[in-house]
């Protein structure tokens, strides 16, 4: 197995895929100094990324010992999950205990992942170097956030920004802003995102929220975006904090946040 050491990150690759590991190689560093640039947030002591071939080679390759111990005694439980993530992802980012490893398909298989749900998100990407360069700075982002235990719609809200300013151009459909109706979504978001007991519907919905509030707040309230991700905080915290900069009731925090983005950005022309 081969390694490159890129920016404080190690890459793990099959020698044959030495021309998809320098791609990535690119594609990390680009992604990194995006994401010190936005946020602030700096590379974990301990982090790899895997160029995967197979779910199996991120999953416990990846793992310190103790883990790829348990690894093996859950994985019947957790066989499905880990199925269903290589089927319909191009990467993820995992976290055992200080170690945080991020698993990234070989571009010659992300053209043949099924995207449904990308399709009624993000704006179609015809530049396959440009899809994979989205798939690693959206996965090095929550590698660089996993410590803060963000709440789910800030931790994929800010993983999307995060390629927004990678690749200089709005990468989310503007049209999702219609998925925010408060009377018809109600509730808080889930705290994180699990395809085997949320619906499509609610994936997509934690996606949108996510994007269009963090976008919002880093256009209008920078500093406050840079304080909380400065420490820890829980979801209450960060939502309590927000709401408060927004003047709104903590109480009726979504019921009026979603229509304070739809006024935001309904006027604007993404065609």
């Amino acid at each position: 197995m081969g390694t490159q050491s890129i920016s404080g990150v190690t890459l793990y690759y099959d020698a044959a895929e030495k021309a998809a590991a320098d791609q990535l190689a690119l594609a990390t560093e680009r992604s990194l100094r995006t994401i010190s640039d936005t946020w602030q947030l700096t590379v974990p002591g301990d982090c790899r990324i895997y160029l995967m071939d197979s779910w199996p080679r991120c999953v416990f390759l990846g793992a310190p010992l103790g883990s790829q111990l348990l690894l093996g005694l859950t994985l019947p439980l957790r066989y499905r999950d880990f199925k269903m993530r290589w089927t319909y992802a191009g990467g993820w980012s995992q976290r055992y205990g200080n170690r945080q490893v991020v698993g990234i398909k070989a571009p010659r298989l992300i053209a043949n992942t099924p995207d449904a749900m990308g399709e009624s998100l993000f704006v179609e990407e015809d530049d396959p170097e440009q899809k994979f360069l989205s798939i690693v700075c959206h996965e090095l982002t929550h590698a660089c956030s996993a410590h803060l235990v963000l709440p789910g719609w800030l931790n994929e809200g800010l993983a999307m920004v995060s390629v927004d300013r990678c690749l200089g151009k709005q990468t989310v459909l503007g049209g999702t802003l219609k998925l925010l109706n408060a009377e018809q979504n109600g509730g808080d978001p889930a705290d994180r995102i699990n395809m085997q007991s949320q619906s499509r519907e609610q994936i997509i919905l934690l996606y949108v929220r996510g994007y269009w509030l963090t976008r919002y707040l880093v256009e209008k309230y920078p500093d406050l975006i840079q304080e909380l991700l400065s420490g820890r905080h829980t979801a209450e915290d960060f939502e309590g904090c927000i709401a408060a900069a927004l003047e709104i009731p903590i109480d009726e925090f979504w019921q009026q946040v979603d229509p304070l983005l739809i006024n935001q950005y309904m006027r604007i022309d993404f065609s």
